[in-house]
């Protein structure tokens, strides 16, 4: 599987990608200006995991399996560069390396000559790769063509193993959440269908949205953000120390603990080590880190999923943005569909409770499961998916079964 190595490239080459673009926009003119415009796709509709989804994967492990077992496919020079009307030999690679995995059709073509097909074929791999589909190869692109079909493999057989796993947990449940922390995305699943869809933000690379599983026990409407304090320490402070008026404009109140005494931050030393021992809170409003709605679902790691101000970054295609927690681009639909129409609620009378200024929790009826997942490889109507290993999970998993297998191996062959 990918080392770290290839995941700090992989950051790296997203940089000199987007700078790529850029100089390719400039040189091209407008129409490809337009091109760099282009909006992450629908969340899938599809559900990811179900016995449906299991058997397909089941076939795309065969299928890439038969492809490591001939060789796997060519390889591209690293750093190389295709865009349409070049031509060459690397072209003739890419159109090799594409047509194994089924991107680019079999018709008869100049095999050296970098047309409209084979950059249509360029979009189909990065699509469900998860990347912007530009048709262009050029880092991040070159880079996951060259990955070999043993990895994919690898890859395929571990998300194989997560939905056997997750799946008896799911079975005989009418109605869940799953979020995708690898894909961005979150499904609502009534009835074993898609119900509700949204694109969802997950957290960093270095603060991972955690796997959970627990339940939606309440809704807060316009809540109040308590500041963690790994994120008061590392975010809250230094820019109270650079501007005392930051809480007041960010609508922060300082206290001696939570549900304590307020605190004149105006009498704080706050480049003293008393600093770090106060708490804080953001009162509700547009500005507020959760946005006006938050899903209550207590877990041991403190997560949960909320509306953002930050609407802005669903527009980008790898949304890893947040400190852990989950936020939800559609929250009015799921929320309505969480509630189904208790007491009344819907999504334009959940508006009207923001509209109103007054903070209000609502309790479901009954609970809803929800799911944080992590699967980086998935068929989706017989196309496979994959994701970027964001949080080295396949990677990790891979070398824990490794380690698994060589203790298994060591205790049969020293036992009496």
């Amino acid at each position: 599987m990918a080392s770290r190595q290839f995941h700090f490239l992989y950051r790296r080459a997203i940089l000199i990608s987007a700078a790529l673009v850029i100089a390719l926009s400039i040189a091209s003119g407008p129409s490809c200006a337009r091109g760099r415009q282009a909006a992450p796709p629908q969340p899938s509709s599809i559900p990811w995991i179900g016995p449906d989804s299991v058997r397909e994967l089941e076939r795309a492990i065969e299928f890439y399996q038969q492809i490591a077992n001939r060789g796997g496919w060519p390889t591209l020079p690293s750093r190389a560069m295709l865009r349409p009307g070049d031509s060459g030999p690397n072209v003739a690679t890419l159109r090799q390396r594409l047509r194994m995995t089924r991107d680019l059709g079999d018709k008869r073509a100049n095999d050296y000559a970098f047309d409209d097909a084979v950059s249509d074929a360029v979009k189909r791999f990065q699509v469900r790769n998860g990347l912007e589909p530009n048709g262009i190869v050029y880092g991040i692109t070159q880079r996951l063509l060259n990955v070999s079909a043993e990895d994919r493999v690898q890859q395929l057989k571990i998300n194989l193993q997560r939905m056997r796993e997750l799946s008896p947990s799911l079975s005989g449940a009418p109605k869940y959440i799953l979020m995708n922390s690898a894909s961005f995305e979150l499904q609502g699943i009534e009835n074993g269908r898609v119900a509700v869809a949204s694109r969802t933000i997950a957290g960093k690379r270095t603060t991972p949205t955690p796997s959970v599983s627990t339940s939606i026990r309440a809704i807060n409407i316009l809540p109040y953000w308590h500041v963690p304090g790994t994120i008061a320490r590392a975010q809250i402070i230094p820019m109270i120390r650079k501007d005392l008026s930051y809480l007041y404009r960010e609508n922060i109140r300082v206290f001696s603990t939570f549900g304590g005494q307020e605190i004149d931050p105006a009498q704080v030393n706050w480049w003293g080590p008393e600093s770090s021992r106060y708490v804080f809170r953001q009162e509700p409003g547009p500005n507020n880190a959760l946005g006006v709605l938050r899903f209550d679902m207590p877990n041991k790691h403190i997560v949960y999923m909320h509306d953002t101000p930050m609407k802005k970054l669903f527009g980008t295609f790898e949304r890893a943005y947040s400190a852990g927690c989950v936020r939800v681009q559609g929250f009015y639909d799921l929320a309505d569909w969480i509630l189904a129409g208790q007491n009344g609620w819907s999504k334009e009378t959940l508006k009207s409770a923001v509209e109103s200024s007054q903070p209000l929790t609502i309790k479901p009826g009954a609970p809803v499961p929800v799911h944080f997942i992590y699967l980086t490889a998935w068929v989706e109507n017989g196309t496979v998916h994959f994701r970027n290993d964001l949080y080295n999970r396949d990677e990790h998993r891979l070398q824990d079964a490794d380690e698994s297998t060589e203790s298994k191996f060591l205790t049969q062959t020293l036992t009496p």
